[in-house]
């Protein structure tokens, strides 16, 4: 609790914004977890505006490798092109590219960000924490002003800019953390894509080695539940994609009670086959250019990985995989019938 201390303290020479807090649900966890399908379901209720991974809006070049998720490119988009204006009216700053490196310092996993948090635990001062937290804030205040919405959904999936997004004065910070099967995170990782902004793929996507994403698979699922635990007073909840393609009313229930908000007419339009609308979703997953989407269940890497792959991923991961009450289970037929069956197989009650 002493580093919560030191670093509201820290947070607290930020000025919170004029109006009410605006509440964030953050979708945090490893890639390839369901984030963006989760964002674009989450999206359906009429209270909320999601966003997909935001942390792209602030790299420089980023509005034109991809479209956003409405169809239009990200920088013609009428909705990120406001924001973006906004942002600029609210910080004094021209370009909204100049917070990539404030956001980087503080929030990048892979630019070894977590010694920053470290020094400012320390007591270390550092002004670029107080100016990052005020354009944080900006960014939402900008969404909220052009969307005319006060509840944001995004799916950055960061556990450190979730740790970020809780300091922030002026944000009222949700937090859901997405888990699957490493199994099937490991699988999905190791499907090359080729290059194409139509189809929401910025460039080119190599195959991770298998020993690779159980490692990341691992360390982000660390970090997340770390954040929680540093953020006891706030709303949160771990959730599972297999429990969500297989009992997607109770999932979005749970998910409800931590937003604040009732799900139960977007659960009941899924149940019924009704299509998705993906919305203004800045970035994610390929499927968020696919257009309206259905909840379903995706186990190919039952067939697709070797019995000796699945042996890696259990022998380094199985103890944490229990933990989140998955077993070791025989070999299932996936895309059939009986497919989401198999996924809530997958899960015992812990």
């Amino acid at each position: 609790m002493a580093e919560l201390t030191d670093l509201k303290l820290a947070a607290g020479t930020a000025t919170p914004g004029p109006n009410e807090p605006i509440r964030v649900v953050y979708v945090m966890g490893a890639g390839r977890s369901g984030s963006t399908v989760l964002d674009t379901i989450l999206n359906n209720h009429e209270d909320v505006i999601g966003v997909g991974e935001l942390v792209h809006l602030y790299i420089e070049g980023s509005a034109q490798k991809e479209n956003c998720s409405c169809g239009a490119a990200r920088d013609t988009c009428e909705v990120w092109h406001s924001v973006r204006e906004r942002w600029s009216e609210l910080t004094g700053i021209s370009s909204i590219t100049a917070h990539e490196r404030l956001m980087t310092k503080f929030t990048r996993v892979q630019r070894l960000a977590i010694p920053e948090w470290h020094r400012l635990r320390a007591g270390n001062p550092d002004p670029d924490f107080a100016e990052c937290l005020k354009q944080t804030h900006a960014t939402y205040q900008a969404i909220a002003d052009a969307t005319g919405k006060r509840v944001i959904i995004e799916s950055s999936k960061s556990p450190l800019r979730a740790k970020l997004l809780s300091l922030t004065p002026g944000l009222d910070v949700r937090l859901v953390h997405l888990v699957r099967d490493v199994r099937g995170v490991a699988w999905s990782r190791m499907k090359p894509f080729a290059k194409s902004k139509e189809g929401g793929v910025p460039q080119d996507i190599r195959p991770k080695p298998i020993h690779i994403s159980v490692g990341y698979w691992l360390f982000m699922n660390f970090l997340s539940e770390q954040v929680r635990r540093s953020f006891p007073d706030r709303p949160s909840t771990r959730i599972h994609y297999e429990d969500f393609v297989s009992a997607p009313a109770q999932t979005l229930k749970e998910i409800g009670k931590v937003a604040g908000l009732d799900y139960s007419s977007v659960a009941n339009r899924l149940l019924a086959g009704d299509a998705m609308i993906p919305g203004h979703l800045y970035a994610g997953n390929r499927v968020r250019t696919a257009g309206p989407i259905t909840l379903r269940s995706d186990m190919a890497w039952t067939e697709r990985l070797t019995p000796n792959q699945k042996r890696l991923a259990w022998l380094l991961a199985g103890y944490k995989l229990r933990q989140y009450g998955y077993e070791r289970l025989p070999e299932l037929t996936p895309n059939s019938e009986s497919d989401v069956l198999a996924a809530r197989s997958l899960r015992r009650v812990a």
